[in-house]
């Protein structure tokens, strides 16, 4: 027997399948989200040197393109050599980089942590006086500042040389753990190999998601992705620059104010500072506590510095080297570092920004051709 249903009908059935399929999935996730995040876990360890490799020969591509059509355009070597002279560029740059780092760096964070931590009862000596003179007659209060003074530096001291974080599990973490020497090694190897045939892999890439989905969904995810890649250039090299020049100044302020740990705090300050907005305020909290217990004089004047350094680095030098890059108003870039940060912490505040930005310009895309078709003009606004 055949049964004719409306058009109309098909459409509802068709709709409360997809719906009813979609619940399903959705209530099995949730009750295997154990299960779940082990196997994604499981599977995310596996690759990490295939991501790596990928973050790795992103960052490096600006690099290979300026050897390859600047240092090298107007050499005699043909094409497929003057890539591997560029790759070959770019990978030695990377390793002095991560070489000067790890050697001039690192062991002076390191010794400016011990240092502290070797004075730290010293230093909360000092800042108890401290609290006595300010807090007066008041026990009540002078009990409160000492016993928050005390959480404060013992959360301190454990974060930087302890189990739970800190600069020197960082260091440990590239000392000690030698599989992850190895995933890195290895992503290097990865990203050599996709800096040669860079245009290849994309290619490759290209024909599957063609071959997968209809072409107007092809057209759409290709624009995405050329989209999301040149929002991340923008944002990551331009943040590293503004951050290394952060740092230095930061640096060079520190030693002309004689504040001690000057390497330290510089790190601190120029790392936080890739975080956009709070990232200086972020990092000038620890460095602050540091100081109050040293000199409250040098805690106070830090302040001001960092201030005045977040206000030049956000009116001048932030909008000189990074301009418009990822092009959103600063209410949606807190409202990005925001949920960033509350759904992935730290690094959720430093992806944040242009992951929402993408979002942001493809949204602004689909309204503008909307009103377009709709005739409609606004004159002020985005």
């Amino acid at each position: 027997m055949n049964i004719h249903l409306k058009s109309e009908t098909k459409e509802a059935i068709k709709a409360f399948s997809i719906s009813g399929i979609i619940i399903v999935l959705f209530y099995l996730i949730i009750s295997n989200l154990d299960v779940l995040g082990g196997t994604i876990g499981s599977i995310f360890h596996a690759l990490l040197p295939f991501i790596f490799g990928m973050i790795l020969a992103f960052l490096l591509i600006p690099l290979r393109n300026l050897a390859e059509n600047k240092l090298l355009k107007n050499t005699k070597f043909s094409k497929r050599t003057k890539r591997y002279i560029a790759v070959a560029i770019s990978i030695v740059a990377l390793l002095g980089i991560l070489i000067g780092f790890f050697s001039l760096l690192v062991p002076q964070v390191i010794s400016s942590i011990s240092m502290f931590v070797g004075n730290l009862s010293n230093y909360i000596t000092n800042a108890s006086k401290l609290i006595q003179q300010l807090g007066g007659k008041d026990t009540e209060l002078i009990d409160t500042l000492t016993n928050l003074l005390m959480d404060g530096a013992s959360q301190l001291a454990k974060w930087m040389t302890g189990a739970s974080g800190g600069f020197t599990k960082l260091v440990s973490y590239v000392g000690d753990i030698v599989t992850q020497v190895i995933n890195f090694l290895i992503g290097i190897i990865i990203a050599l190999y996709l800096l040669l045939d860079s245009e290849k892999f994309i290619l490759q890439m290209k024909k599957v998601t063609y071959c997968i989905v209809p072409e107007n969904v092809a057209l759409d995810l290709t624009s995405i992705f050329k989209l999301t890649a040149d929002m991340f250039y923008k944002f990551i090299s331009g943040k590293a620059v503004d951050s290394l020049i952060i740092g230095i100044i930061c640096y060079v302020g520190c030693k002309l104010l004689n504040m001690p740990y000057s390497v330290l705090i510089a790190l601190v300050v120029g790392i936080t500072n890739m975080i956009p907005v709070f990232g200086p305020f972020i990092g000038a909290v620890p460095c602050l506590l540091i100081l109050v217990m040293i000199d409250w004089v040098k805690a106070a004047e830090f302040l001001v510095f960092v201030i005045v350094l977040q206000q030049c680095d956000g009116n001048i030098i932030g909008p000189y080297i990074l301009g418009d890059a990822v092009g959103l108003p600063t209410l949606w870039v807190m409202f990005a570092i925001i949920i960033g940060g509350s759904m992935f912490g730290v690094v959720g505040m430093f992806i944040g920004v242009p992951t929402f930005a993408v979002i942001y310009t493809l949204v602004k895309q689909a309204v503008h051709h909307k009103l377009k078709q709709k005739r409609l003009n606004f004159d002020s606004g985005e």
